[in-house]
């Protein structure tokens, strides 16, 4: 588990939004299998926002 910030990634090709998660250095190696595959990302939102 880390903490991360929702980015913007920019336009797809139809003109909709494109995000992203940036990843921390410390898990990058952790994850690179994951690399190209879809996965399932559990947001929580903290009351204070």
């Amino acid at each position: 588990m880390f903490k991360s910030r929702i980015i913007s990634a920019g336009y797809d090709k139809y003109g909709n939004p494109r995000y992203s998660i940036s990843i921390p250095k410390e898990v990058v190696e952790k994850m690179k299998h994951l690399h190209g595959r879809e996965v399932i990302v559990h947001v929580i939102v903290p009351d204070s926002w």
